[in-house]
Order: structure tokens, then C-alpha cells, then sequence
């Protein structure tokens, strides 16, 4: 069976307090705790301020957290990669949706290394063919 090596969740956090998607030490704050929440190790963590809202980025010894805030919105988007685990990376998406006070919104999660088509046509023994042949190969 084919193992992922890095685990992504991408996904958005809806009805975000307002106050809190634009204060910049709440933003890192939030991802410290998220991070150190679930297990993970934070090396440093840096907020920008944007047009509409923050842009902070965490980076991590297993990998990085992006978070963007969409003021008038009212929306977060989150991304969280991971070495560790899948149950890690997920625990810190859900740990930013408690802080910000928000609703889960629409979340998926990829897993790196796996071949991803590859694994499928191997999985139901298809054989790709024309434009997805070149997609399986080249992934």
C-alpha cells in the first residue's frame, strides 16, 4: 500500500469574529496555540497586514499554517501541511475555527507522495489513457 509523506488540509472558516480577523496578535497567538495544540512544533510565525484583512504564515518543524482573513467577508481560508500525521493537521484547522469563533466551511485534504492518480488506476485496475495518461505520469 502506498503511504502519503506530507498531509494538507485547505479550508475556510465562516462566520469569523470581525474584531478578531484583523488583530495581528491575535492572528499569531492563534497560531501558536493551534500549532502547539495539536502536538506540532512552531518555529516562528510572521502577520502581514493586507488589503481586507491579515495574512499570517507559521512555520512549523513538520511543515508551514497559512491563514488569510477576509474581513468584509467575514471568511478565513486556512491551509495546514504536515509531516506528522493527518489527525495533527486537521486538529489545527479545527483548533483556528474555535479561536476565531467562525463555522467549519468547505475543507479537503491531500495527501503528498501517494501518486495520487497513479494509486486510484492501480486501486479499480485501469489503465489511463490520452490526457490522463499524462497526468498519471507526470505526478
Amino acid at each position: 500500500m502506498v503511504r502519503a509523506f506530507e498531509f494538507h488540509v485547505i479550508g475556510e472558516i465562516h462566520n469569523a469574529d470581525r474584531a478578531l480577523m484583523d488583530d495581528m496578535g491575535f492572528l499569531q497567538e492563534a497560531i501558536v496555540s493551534s500549532v502547539v495544540r495539536a502536538g506540532l512544533t512552531i518555529f516562528d510565525v510572521y502577520v502581514h497586514r493586507q488589503v481586507d484583512g491579515l495574512l499570517g504564515i507559521g512555520v512549523i518543524g513538520e511543515s508551514h499554517v497559512a491563514v488569510r482573513t477576509w474581513i468584509s467577508k467575514g471568511l478565513v481560508t486556512v491551509e495546514v501541511s504536515s509531516c506528522k500525521d493527518p489527525e495533527s493537521t486537521w486538529e489545527v484547522y479545527f483548533n483556528l475555527v474555535r479561536f476565531f469563533k467562525g463555522k467549519t466551511g468547505y475543507s479537503l485534504e491531500i495527501r503528498t507522495g501517494m501518486g495520487l492518480l497513479g494509486a486510484i488506476f492501480e486501486e479499480v485496475g485501469v489503465r489511463p489513457t490520452g490526457a490522463i495518461s499524462y497526468l498519471a505520469k507526470s505526478s
